[in-house]
Formats: C-alpha cells, structure tokens, sequence
C-alpha cells in the first residue's frame, strides 16, 4: 500500500477588507471554501498591524459608507502545495482564489425595512497536486472552475425581530446547508467546506457556481433554527465558461430541496451544536456503468460539535470536537453513499495568540 506524504501551506495572502475570523465566527455556514460577508463592518482600531483591515478605514470613508449601509469586501486566498512522496508521483502547484463584493443595507440606503442587497464576484487561478496525489478528495480545496464568475446576486428580507427571512436571487446551497465554521480550516476536501459526500453527488449547488434560488429560515429562539432551499440545477450549471451568467430556465433543469434542522446549547456554559438534514433531488442522475438514470434522489446528513474544554470559564479559547456523516441508500448514482468524517481543534493555544488553532481531521 502506498502512503502519501503531502507538504501544504495554506495561507491567507490578504483579507482585504472584512476579518476572515470574525466572519467565520459570525456565520454559522460559510460558503464552500470562503467565509461569507456578515453584512457589519468593525472600523480598525489603534495601530495598522492591530486593526481588522489591511486597508485602514480609507480616511473615514468606511465608517461614512457603512452609515449609509454600504459594507465592501474582499478575500485573497492561496495555497502552495507539493507531493513529495508516494501516490501518483511527486509534483507542485499553487491556486488563488479571489472574492470579493460589496453587502447593502437598504433600511439605511432607502428606507427599506428588513431588506439587504448581496453582489459579489470571484476569481480564481492555479491548478491542484490532485493527479499527482490520487483519490476521489481534492487535497487543494481552491481549486474548481479557475476563472471568473459573477457569484452571488441577490435580496433577503428579515422580519419579525428576524425570525424570518428569505433571500432569492443568484446564491447556492453551500451559502447555507451542511456547513460549519470548523470545517473551512483544513486544506483537503474530505472536511474542507461541505460534508464532500453531499457535494459529490453533483446535485448541491455550491460555491463558486450561483443558480437561481430561493431560501427561507425560521429562528423562534437562540435555541433552533429550521431552514428550506429550493435550487435550479441546469446540465450547465458546473460550466466555467458561462462565467456565472447562465440565467436561463430550460426544460431540461431540476430542481434540488434542501432541508436543515439547527439545535444549539450549552452545556457546563460551553457552546454545541447539531444539524440534522437532507436534499431531495427531481434530476436525472447517470447510475455508475450503466445507460440508466435516477430520479428521484436522496441524500441524509448530520452534524455535530462540541466545546469541551476552556481556558476560562466563558472562554472561547480551548479544545472542541466535531463529527459528520452522510448517506444515501441509492448507491447507482452515489459516488460516496457513506462517509463518516471527524475532527478536532483546540482554539487559542498559545496565549496572545487567541485565533491560532490546531487542528486534526479524519474521513472514512
């Protein structure tokens, strides 16, 4: 059997304009492999080297925009990765990906009550060690349609102390189902960004590929939140060369319904969460080695996470587990039915340092 020894750096090259830890800890579920934009803007504070933005606070002018409900953005992430021994053979590469945008509050800018603006676009670079390396888990979650898309375009509206909200527009699945803000700190797909089983199938839309949609959540209480996705999916819909501007409807394009259902707690005062969720899917999927499709399609998931230790009582900083899983029992069309994947990070392990992490993860 052969073991394969990959050298990774994962760096994030520039976070332009939002802090890519606050926006993950912000955002519940993060896109596939950027953090959203949580629509708020923290000006920087004190020194350049201690503010939030690598761009300062453009002379008052950000502050003054976001006033008016005008929040900009942008990330710029890479990876340079080498396979130095076994698998394939041995090989380098590196990939970008750019994102950027801006989010409008439009009670501020308009009057309009409850409503919020989303336009952003993405541009991506590079190729992955993935041929050299082996397996069905890209070990380099940046790379998929390396070229520019228009990405998210769209209006949510909240109401009801923001019970309810429903945004519609250009958006995908991965913005709001089967995430966490653990998963986007590793490198390889197996946990990067989406439970992979899920997204394998080819029937979740997902980052850095919008479609139209529609997605409608219910928050009662800090306690539960129960959302519902509806999403078009086209043959087109992994196109890179559309760019993100395919808006057509045909009569060939299905439909994919997600459902996802959120308890959180705390227990002895540390934060947990589980998700419990599904896709059902009216598209027709090719079965493996066979002329055959199917339709309908189903796929069940589950997440789950644990804060087990603190430093201090009430603190973020300390250890936290994690675990997911997926299945179908439609094996024809599934390239993964099963897979179990687990993970551990201990936030804050060195003192003055209360973002680090390390981090450990498993998938079978």
């Amino acid at each position: 059997m052969k073991i394969t020894y990959t050298t990774s750096v994962l760096t994030a090259l520039a976070a332009i304009f939002l802090p890519v830890a606050g926006a993950l800890a912000a955002d519940g579920n993060v896109g596939d492999e950027v953090p959203l934009p949580t629509g708020q803007t923290t000006v920087a504070q004190g020194t350049w080297l201690g503010g939030d933005y690598l761009t300062g606070d453009w002379g008052g002018k950000r502050t003054e925009l976001a006033d008016k409900g005008y929040t900009f953005f942008a990330y710029l992430n890479g990876i340079v990765a080498k396979n130095v021994s076994g698998g394939i053979k041995t090989g380098s590469s590196s990939a970008t990906d750019l994102y950027a945008g801006m989010t409008v509050d439009l009670q501020k800018s308009m009057g309009w009550a409850g409503w919020t603006f989303n336009l952003s676009g993405i541009n991506r670079a590079g190729s992955s060690i993935d041929d050299d390396v082996g397996g069905i888990y890209s070990v380099m979650q940046l790379v998929g349609g390396q070229t520019y898309f228009l990405y998210n375009v769209s209006l949510e509206k909240a109401w009801d102390n923001g019970k309810h909200a429903l945004k519609f527009g250009r958006i995908t699945a991965t913005d709001d189902f089967v995430g966490s803000p653990f998963y986007g700190y590793y490198l390889s797909n197996s946990i990067d960004g989406q439970i992979r089983a899920v997204l394998f199938d080819g029937v979740m839309t997902s980052y850095p590929f919008a479609v139209w949609g529609a997605r409608y959540q219910y928050t009662p209480n800090d306690g539960f939140r129960a959302k519902l996705g509806v999403y078009q999916l086209t043959e087109n819909m992994w196109d890179p060369d559309y760019h993100g501007t395919d808006f057509a409807f045909r009569s060939s394009d299905g439909v994919s319904v997600m459902g996802q259902l959120e308890w959180n707690w705390k227990s002895a005062g540390k934060p947990g969460h589980f998700n419990l969720g599904m896709n059902a899917v009216s598209f027709a999927m090719p079965d493996f080695d066979s002329d055959s499709t199917t339709k309908p399609f189903y796929r069940y998931y589950a997440q789950i996470d644990q804060q087990v230790t603190a430093r201090s009582e009430g603190s973020e900083r300390g250890l936290y587990l994690f675990g997911t899983t997926a299945y179908t029992n439609q094996q024809k069309p599934a390239l993964v039915p099963f897979q179990v994947s687990l993970g551990a990070q201990y936030v804050g392990p060195f003192d003055g340092r209360s973002q680090d992490r390390a981090i450990f993860g498993t998938t079978y």
